[in-house]
């Protein structure tokens, strides 16, 4: 069996780094902490009684936009597109997610739980089947 000699210098450097890695870390930590750099959203589980189409917006940033869209009563929200990646979760009732693409049209039932993300750019249609809340994210331009 070979035995390998460790000199002490090497064992002491090697646990300072550590060490400073660990406390730069930590400090970042607390520093996060401190600057308040999150926010809680509040988001309604029930649709209720309302206006036919509701639109609260739960944060918005340069960076990131997200809101609840309520819609009663069969409303839909018109084939559109977004400029930017988006993700809808369905957060109560049901919804009928149709996307056109250029090749083909999709429909998608979505019920609570149910999430899907849609790229830049790509059509859609919402039909609310009688009503829906659905969350909705906006991602930052690349």
């Amino acid at each position: 069996m070979k035995k390998v000699k460790i000199k002490l210098h090497t064992i002491f450097s090697i646990a300072a780094m550590g060490l400073l890695i660990s406390l730069s870390f930590g400090s970042m930590i607390i520093k996060a902490q401190t600057q308040e750099t999150y926010k809680i959203l509040s988001v309604k589980s029930e649709i209720g009684e309302g206006k036919d189409k509701e639109v609260n917006v739960l944060f918005e940033s340069g960076q990131m936009k997200i809101a609840q869209l309520t819609l009663r009563n069969g409303t839909t929200l018109n084939v559109h597109k977004v400029d930017v990646p988006i993700l809808i979760q369905c957060l109560a009732g049901e919804v009928e997610l149709i996307i056109n693409d250029n090749e083909k049209s999709e429909s998608i039932k979505l019920i609570s739980g149910i999430t899907v993300s849609i790229e830049a750019n790509i059509f859609h249609d919402v039909v609310a089947s009688p009503a829906v809340s659905i969350l909705l994210i906006k991602f930052p331009k690349e």
